[in-house]
């Protein structure tokens, strides 16, 4: 294992050195990825071992629905396309990837895979004695742990994953929210979606009195670490102090759809903005309720009623 962690380490920064001298030479084009530094290339492209995330929806439903797991024994391949990762923060050691039929999250225990797994990158997944199960009732590939559904090791994720040559915006297929995924949650729960005009709940100046016994007001933000003043005693949070913050979307019930938000995402400290805005984000579920991750700072847009991958 310690020697499959080295090899792996060596890989990352020889896939850094390529890519800071590709910028320092001023060479911008698409890099190849015929046989990319990452992952495993010894993973056979054979299209008559697919399998799609529908079917492993179907035929996994029971540990999906009851939040466990099975152990994946088939010798299948799962292609599919990268919708969402780590770039902003806010999606924490795992990505989501989707195919014509649906969409599930792979959860991965290592951070920055933004540069190997961008959004738009197609890859290849070995499932083979990896996991499938439910968390929450939010599909899931990963490994076991403590008995439920988890997150497979980098190492792991290396020997399961190829990085095709293909990197396809294109493939990418947004969902209206409200017009087509609230209504189905089993079918669209991980997939990109838009959420046209909607106001988030929280929005607007506060003020509060500090420790030191000073009144301030400020706007709120995305994700405010929790403290000891008025300023964060009317959020939800979903964790301690570094943990989630839950904002309501068009005044629906906080069961039904919470915005969700990371103290650690990149644009944890922004102002909320206080008009409407269309937003895009992964809709993930907890049990019955939506949670919408917005991937980064820019999946946030003001004057916008339709959005191109």
């Amino acid at each position: 294992m310690r020697k499959t962690s080295y090899i792996i380490h060596f890989a990352t920064i020889i896939a850094a050195a390529m890519m800071s001298a590709a910028c320092q030479d001023g060479n911008w084009d698409t890099p190849d990825m015929t046989n990319p530094p990452y992952g495993n290339n010894a993973i056979e492209d054979v299209e008559s071992r697919y399998t799609t995330i529908g079917e492993l929806k179907t035929r996994y439903a029971a540990a999906i629905s009851g939040s466990s797991f099975e152990r994946i024994a088939d010798d299948r391949l799962l292609p599919c396309t990268v919708i969402g990762n780590d770039i902003g923060g806010n999606i924490y050691k795992q990505i989501i990837v989707q195919d014509a039929t649906g969409a599930m999250v792979v959860g991965i225990n290592t951070t920055g895979l933004f540069p190997y797994v961008s959004v738009g990158q197609q890859i290849l997944i070995s499932l083979k004695d990896l996991c499938i199960g439910g968390y929450g009732q939010q599909p899931q590939l990963g490994d076991e742990y403590n008995g439920s559904i988890g997150r497979m090791s980098a190492e792991k994720w290396q020997e399961h994953v190829r990085i095709m040559p293909t990197h396809d915006m294109s493939q990418i297929d947004t969902i209206d929210f409200f017009a087509t995924a609230q209504a189905d949650m089993d079918r669209y729960c991980g997939h990109l979606v838009r959420l046209n005009d909607v106001t988030i709940g929280d929005a607007g100046d506060v003020t509060y009195v500090t420790a030191a016994g000073n009144t301030v007001t400020k706007p709120m933000t995305f994700a405010p670490e929790k403290d000891n003043t008025n300023f964060t005693a009317g959020l939800t949070y979903n964790g301690s102090t570094n943990g989630y913050v839950h904002h309501t979307i068009n005044n629906l019930a906080a069961s039904a759809v919470v915005l969700r938000t990371s103290t650690y995402a990149k644009f944890a400290s922004l102002p909320i903005p206080t008009t409407p805005v269309t937003i895009y984000g992964i809709a993930t579920r907890y049990r019955n309720t939506w949670q919408i991750l917005i991937r980064a700072e820019d999946d946030v847009k003001q004057g916008e009623a339709t959005h191109e991958e």
